[in-house]
């Protein structure tokens, strides 16, 4: 689906933009769907831990 239709969908069920309570044009959609995008890639990161040079003091 291109974006022109998914906002057009989106407008028909009732959803609005929650600030300004515009119709969510398809560059809205786009930016949604970049930031969307993004927080996948980080939640989705996966590090590895290494503990390198531990002095112990009694």
């Amino acid at each position: 689906m291109s974006l022109k239709r998914i906002s057009d969908i989106l407008f028909e069920k009732g959803y609005r933009s929650v600030r300004t309570k515009s119709v969510l044009r398809s560059n809205y959609i786009h930016s949604i769907y970049k930031k969307g995008k993004v927080r996948e890639e980080r939640m989705g990161r996966n590090f590895k831990s290494e503990i390198t040079n531990i002095f112990v003091l009694v």
